[in-house]
């Protein structure tokens, strides 16, 4: 036959987390719930308890009540029934959230909600446009010694020279796969001695630059993004603030500057590599390296590869500060790190199609 379990138990005078994890052990939540008859916890004995404590006393009760019965806390101290109390209410309060309850928050007016998203729109522009206006204003450290030569080096070598090699693979299989597809087009109206022409000038004017860019954006632009945002968690940007250091001067900056000038630089390396992989196709058809070069010659001009590269430092400009920026505004979580990469090459790549429509269009105006 079964022993009855007891009515009253006494707790030990040290009710911390590790005497709870004891009487857990031990079966006292089993106890709590077993009957709906009353029990009593005797709490004469308790001199300390922590959190877990508290949460321990908190449960037994549940237990009790949640099985018809009582559970009685004689001789609890008045400071322990205290934070029971404060406890409880905080489990009620939490209970009745509508995250817990599984309840949808009120439904907002489509008006209200509307004028909400059109002042965060707003507010977002106006925190773009001030950011730009202090990146401009802070090109005027670049004369000065207070500017970080080093670390513009050391960030130029990670965006630049560290990416040579696969711009410069992208761009000659993007060389290639131009040559042949062109190749089949013009081959059926015996055009294919223009090949070269065609590569030539889509390379040097458009696709070597526009290929590059949006490499740099999905390497580079997510690593400045990553590399502030975690600054920006761990609280390295707001020590330096308190010692009056500006973010955007003393960090983003340098990194701008970097990707600036490396745009260019790898945009030579892709469109030389392209040329390079046209020159096979030409070679696969038939034609000479010289006839080829004299295509180049005859079709690309100086102002077509003096044009892309200035287009090449408006994109580095735009690739790297936009990194920067989503990098700096955010959020304090690992969380919010991915949410600022992804924006930062989503936001770099849209704006390069949009920069590059607009370009082409003021471009072709002006007749180049």
């Amino acid at each position: 036959m079964a022993k009855p379990l007891p009515t009253a138990v006494v707790l030990p005078a040290a009710l911390t987390q590790k005497t709870v994890a004891a009487l857990c052990r031990e079966g006292a939540l089993t106890w709590a719930g077993c009957s709906a008859q009353a029990r009593t916890l005797d709490c004469s004995a308790v001199t300390v308890a922590d959190g877990a404590g508290v949460a321990f006393l908190w449960v037994m009760q549940q237990r009790a009540r949640a099985n018809g019965g009582d559970l009685r806390l004689e001789a609890l101290p008045a400071e322990l029934a205290a934070r029971l109390e404060a406890y409880a209410q905080a489990q009620q309060k939490a209970a009745a959230s509508p995250e817990v309850r599984g309840a949808h928050a009120p439904r907002e007016n489509p008006i209200s909600a509307l004028g909400r998203r059109v002042c965060e729109g707003a507010a977002a522009w106006y925190a773009a446009v001030a950011y730009l206006g202090e990146v401009l204003c802070s090109l005027g450290a670049l004369c000065s010694r207070r500017f970080r030569w080093g670390d513009c080096g050391l960030a130029f070598q990670r965006c630049g020279a560290e990416a040579v090699p696969v711009s410069a693979l992208i761009g000659f299989l993007l060389g290639l796969i131009l040559a042949f597809q062109s190749a089949i087009p013009l081959k059926m109206f015996g055009g294919e001695g223009f090949v070269g022409g065609l590569v030539g000038i889509a390379l040097v004017r458009e696709l070597g630059l526009i290929i590059t860019a949006i490499l740099m954006a999905g390497r580079t632009g997510s690593a400045f993004a990553a590399e502030l945002g975690t600054m920006k968690v761990n609280e390295e940007i707001d020590a330096l603030e308190t010692m009056g250091l500006k973010p955007v001067r003393f960090l983003a900056l340098p990194r701008i500057v970097a990707g600036t000038l490396a745009l260019p630089f790898l945009s030579l390396f892709a469109t030389a590599a392209g040329l390079l992989g046209g020159w096979v196709v030409m070679a696969v058809l038939g034609f000479p390296a010289r006839y080829y070069l004299d295509q180049l010659q005859a079709f690309v001009a100086l102002g077509d590869l003096l044009g892309s590269l200035a287009k090449a430092f408006l994109f580095g400009f735009m690739v790297s500060a936009v990194g920067c920026w989503q990098g700096l505004r955010a959020g304090r979580d690992a969380g919010a790190v991915g949410t600022a990469t992804t924006a930062a090459v989503v936001t770099g790549i849209v704006l390069l199609t949009v920069l590059e429509g607009l370009l082409s269009g003021v471009f072709y105006a002006m007749g180049w």
